[in-house]
């Protein structure tokens, strides 16, 4: 999504087969901590499941090479066993076999006061966005500042100071404004969020903290960052004392053929104070005179006609252009750790919160790191997949996977030569669910559960149900 604009709405969930059994499960029935986290109602599990458990221990070093795939001789997937949800009393779990990962230092604990974020939505979109805001902004220092744009609805009442108290109750220092442009500069009628975004650097500039704010940040409401930590590295790499313009053009050139060479919102846009202070004291102008729609192109355009200001780009900023299946993107061994995901509940789904607990509470940059289980043809992507292919021979993990829909030549410049989907009948992909920290026989880990369901991969949607399949992972913290 470029910055400003309104996404597409999220696609339905997969129609389950006729006989798939996902009942409702009621809290609290059953007695085995385990089995009632199973039964929990975001992983949605049919009544019987194919079931397999590893307990990882996570061995830490600060020489870990993320663009190698790192080889285990044994097999990941050991112990099957099929569990019937609805009886408890009868459970027998596999027994959680040790393994043994090679992964980074942990994040140090640092505080973020330098850095200023924006986003401009409807009050809907942002309450509903707090569990993946708090993240990556909660305990950090870090400030946001958010423009509800329906703010003035006269069909609602919105109460932005009890807004701001829920994201409080989150630990997050947020502030929210009604727009301070009510209507268009050029024609009648209310103005397009669009307008709203580029207004953002304005307000950001207004609250900024002089001699403490180094980088204003303009975010789409669907920009999530999996840690601090890697991104204000990248940032700090570049003067925050000069007019500076960082961010990353979309990873489909054909977007960028289309747009042009800006930052893209989506990926999220950084500007220093100098030259925020150039843009405030010009958006007027720029939003009478710029005749570009959206939000990044106002802002682009705006720099462009009052300094001389050129895009720096950031490796690891990612707009994600891509709709439908994203397991190529997230299998593909993309270094460094991405710093930012987009798109993630519209063009395509990803429990991006639950995907990166793994680099906040184990290993750092850990998440969407590999490795290979030859014994058993299984790749396992760190907070994404487990995928189990027929064969690894001539499968090139060194390049990624167009798994997408229309993927070419056009992502080359980002991604290199993609290869060939894998057919659902040759690679079986267990998808993360959730992840959660947990207590286990006395020891605090975290729990990510991959499942694998038949019918999100068979074209022939005729064929005749099957449980669920399920992978969980104790990570020991």
């Amino acid at each position: 999504m470029r910055l400003g604009h309104k996404p597409d709405p999220p696609p339905p969930p997969p129609d389950p087969l006729p006989g798939t059994d996902r009942p409702s499960w009621k809290p609290g029935m059953c007695n085995i901590p385990e089995i009632e986290f199973l039964r929990g109602s975001k992983l949605g599990l049919t009544s019987t499941i194919v079931y397999t458990r590893r307990c990882v221990k996570p061995e830490r070093t600060n020489s870990v090479d993320r663009d190698v795939v790192a080889n285990i001789s044994q097999p990941l997937l050991t112990s099957k066993t099929t569990v019937n949800l609805t009886d408890c009393s009868a459970v027998e779990l596999p027994p959680c076999e040790p393994l043994a990962l090679t992964v980074p230092l942990p994040f140090a604990a640092k505080q973020y006061p330098h850095l200023l974020f924006g986003i401009a939505s409807n009050y809907d979109r942002i309450a509903d966005g707090l569990p993946e805001f708090a993240h990556w902004l909660a305990d950090t220092g870090a400030q946001l500042v958010g423009i509800v744009a329906d703010a003035d609805d006269r069909n609602h009442q919105f109460n932005l100071t009890a807004l701001e108290e829920l994201y409080a109750r989150h630990r997050i220092a947020a502030t929210f404004i009604p727009p301070t442009l009510k209507k268009r500069i050029n024609g009648e009628g209310p103005p397009p969020i669009e307008h709203h975004h580029f207004l953002l650097v304005r307000e950001l500039h207004a609250r900024l903290v002089p001699g403490v704010t180094r980088w204003l940040g303009i975010l789409d409401d669907d920009t999530f960052f999996p840690a601090l930590l890697p991104l204000d590295a990248a940032l700090a790499r570049h003067d925050h004392t000069r007019s500076t313009w960082l961010g990353a053009l979309s990873d489909d050139f054909g977007s960028v053929r289309t747009w042009g060479i800006m930052a893209f919102g989506g990926a999220g846009i950084f500007v220093s104070p100098p030259l925020a202070a150039t843009v405030a004291a010009h958006s007027d102008a720029c939003l009478r005179n710029q005749p570009t729609a959206t939000g990044d192109g106002l802002l682009r355009d705006c720099i462009y006609a009052h300094t001389r200001t050129q895009l720096t780009l950031i490796p690891g900023l990612h707009q994600q252009d891509m709709r439908g299946d994203p397991s190529g993107f997230f299998e593909g061994g993309l270094s460094p750790l991405p710093l930012s995901l987009h798109h993630w509940k519209s063009w395509f789904r990803a429990p991006v919160a639950a995907m990166a607990r793994v680099a906040t509470l184990v290993c750092g940059e850990c998440m969407l790191q590999r490795w290979r289980f030859a014994a058993d043809n299984a790749v396992f992507t760190n907070g994404w997949s487990v995928a189990v292919y027929d064969s690894l021979e001539g499968i090139d993990l060194d390049r990624v996977e167009g798994t997408w829909q229309f993927p070419g030549r056009e992502y080359d410049p980002t991604y290199g030569m993609l290869r060939e989907k894998v057919p659902p009948s040759r690679k079986r992909s267990y998808l993360l669910r959730e992840a959660i920290e947990d207590t286990v026989d006395g020891g605090r880990v975290l729990r990510q559960v991959y499942v694998y369901r038949p019918e999100e991969t068979w074209e022939d949607k005729s064929k005749p149900y099957e449980a669920d399949e399920v992978v969980e992972l104790f990570w020991e913290l």
